[in-house]
């Protein structure tokens, strides 16, 4: 995309909200909405030249608090329209009552902006941005995850802007690990995993029911072929966690460690940011969050999770990628860097952590 999207905003006050949102269009051409912070409702339809389409889904409206940042109100439901073709549209908004699906997290699930020209490989994205799309109507995502956030800060900060709304019959997802594992009193069986019972018990408390996933896979690749274990242990304290207080479990680590290995080392830098010269090796871009989005809603089928029916169960499919004979790791940089670093909590055997948190995004 070319330009800048198309923006409409409409006064409201905290709460869920249906939107119908009508597009016409004078060319041929295909879009994409959003909603709130980037949050993909629908994504790459086609419309024809002189035809009219409405679109209606569930907005959510709620106040943020990040760490660095004051308190911030809320006070619009806004459309974002990413279309190169020459359209108008027009939209309507009323409040509705469903559930809703708090999402705490970290920069790998967090309401990621975009740069124009846009550009899906250069965009940053967390999965939970991308997930409102394979949802039906009946239920709003809220997503309060933010870059650079630990079990802790999110409790201390991010969670006061919505932890007073989570009401019975709501969600709560948490998916941490990337920061804390640099934080010596959030090791993975000890503080991370008691925040992550205090995550499951108020979401109890208020009716509300929790899910735990364990974080996204780096793609730091070893000359084996195999991904660079260094968040294996915080996947095991979120299972654990899970099993001990018979909680739903999304496995992202096993997950995205299996799909990336098989793809390889140069293959899966396609769903991770890169523009060309720079590239990362945590953070998903547009193509990868959508990715992880799909695995999320997979594994909520497949374990019965009450969301799974409001999945829409025909979007889900994923192309399965495979690396090419001799395709080699090429991280010769991160791992100098990753030597020069060091993590706290994990085995001195391990390299240590490599990441860039774009702590202000």
């Amino acid at each position: 995309m070319k330009n800048e999207p198309l923006l409409i905003q409409i006064p409201v006050p905290n709460g869920n909200y249906e939107v119908c949102v009508t597009i016409k269009a004078h060319e041929d051409t295909v879009f994409s909405l959003l909603s709130q912070s980037r949050r993909f409702m629908a994504q790459n339809v086609e419309i024809k030249k002189n035809s009219e389409m409405d679109i209606t889904f569930i907005a959510n409206v709620c106040d943020v608090h990040k760490r660095d940042a004051e308190y911030q109100n809320v006070e619009n439901v806004s459309i974002y329209i990413m279309c190169d073709g020459d359209i108008t549209a027009t939209a309507a908004v009323s409040p509705i009552t469903v559930p809703t699906i708090y999402i705490a997290g970290d920069s790998t699930v967090t309401d990621q902006p975009a740069e124009y020209p846009y550009n899906p490989l250069s965009t940053y994205c967390g999965w939970g941005q991308m997930f409102p799309q394979f949802l039906k109507n009946g239920i709003a995502v809220s997503n309060h995850a933010q870059s650079g956030s630990t079990t802790q800060d999110f409790k201390d900060i991010n969670w006061t802007a919505f932890k007073d709304k989570i009401k019975e019959g709501d969600y709560l997802i948490v998916e941490f690990g990337h920061n804390d594992q640099k934080v010596d009193v959030l090791d993975a069986h000890g503080g991370y995993a008691d925040n992550l019972r205090y995550y499951v018990n108020f979401a109890r408390e208020h009716g509300a029911t929790p899910i735990l996933c364990s974080p996204i896979n780096r793609i730091i690749f070893q000359e084996d072929g195999t991904l660079l274990n260094l968040l294996g242990e915080y996947r095991n304290a979120v299972k654990s966690v899970a099993e001990e207080m018979n909680v739903a479990f999304i496995d992202l680590w096993t997950r995205t460690t299996e799909y990336f290995e098989a793809a390889g080392p140069v293959k899966s830098w396609g769903f991770f940011w890169g523009n060309g010269t720079d590239r990362d090796y945590t953070h998903t871009n547009d193509i990868g969050g959508n990715l992880i989005a799909r695995f999320v809603a997979q594994e909520m089928i497949k374990q019965n999770v009450p969301i799974a029916g409001f999945i829409k169960k025909d979007m889900l499919y994923i192309e399965p990628v495979f690396a090419d004979e001799g395709d080699k790791p090429d991280n010769a940089e991160e791992l100098t860097h990753i030597k020069t670093i060091g993590l706290v909590n994990i085995p001195a055997s391990e390299l240590a952590n490599l990441d860039n948190d774009i702590d202000k995004i």
